[in-house]
Order: C-alpha cells, then structure tokens, then sequence
C-alpha cells in the first residue's frame, strides 16, 4: 500500500477566500509551512512581487507589538525590525513600506521564523493598508 492509500493528504492552504477591501476585490492565501508562513494578498488579478521578510530580532525580543498589540500613537510606534528580501517581481519602496505596515499591525509579527510574502495592491495608501490588515487580522490571524 502505497503512504497516499494509508492515510489522506489535505491539500491545499490554510485558508484561501476573495473579500472586498475598500470596495477592490481582493484575494488572500495563508499557509504556515513548519519553517515559514506564506502570504498573498493581491488585488491584480495574478501573482504579486513576492519577498521573503526575515526578523532582525528573536521572537522572545518582539515586545512591541508582539504583547501589547499594535501602537496607534504616532509618538510611541515602535516598527518590528524586518530584512526583506525581493525574490521575484518588481520591488519597490512603496511595497516594502506596506509590508512593514502589515507587519506591525497584523499577526505576522508572531510569525516563528520568517515568512513569504506577495503583496499586489491597485493602491497603496494609509486607509487601504488599514483595512487590509484589519481582514487580515480578523480571518487569517
């Protein structure tokens, strides 16, 4: 008997669904691999530039917003240090500035070790990257 007859695969990703962000339909895939966690959120109808982010700091070193959960005031924002990496796609600043904002304001920053991440979004600006990681809080985290 081979190992697939002795017990079934799942397959697919952890979560997988289409929602409306800002009024844009958006796609967002999330899996966790026992190494990485890997994200898509794109609003292009295809795959996004894709980055592999890495923690300059240990997971134990992550207090703001790992135990407190995100700063709202401007004054006491603390970013989580990150080294992102753009593996394919066109890298910008603007989506390594969005990747940030979503590291700081989602679960991503609990992430164990380092993760994937594509990010194609039609606008990049405060209100849209509020709202997608409110979603992304709310049904991936």
């Amino acid at each position: 008997m081979s190992p697939s007859a002795d017990k079934p695969r799942e397959i697919g990703f952890d979560r997988q669904f289409a929602v409306e962000v800002n009024g844009v339909h958006t796609e967002i895939v999330f899996h966790g691999f026992g190494n990485k966690w890997f994200l898509v959120a794109t609003q292009l109808g295809k795959v996004p530039g894709i980055y592999n982010v890495s923690f300059d700091v240990k997971r134990d070193e992550r207090i703001v917003p790992y135990l407190h959960g995100p700063v709202d005031n401007p004054e006491f924002h603390v970013s989580v240090p990150i080294t992102m990496t753009c593996c394919l796609g066109l890298d910008s600043d603007e989506v390594r500035s969005a990747i940030q904002f979503l590291v700081n304001r989602t679960g991503l920053n609990k992430c164990p070790t380092e993760f994937v991440i594509g990010l194609g979004l039609k606008t990049i600006d405060g209100p849209n990257l509020r709202a997608l990681s409110k979603v992304i809080e709310e049904l991936v985290f």
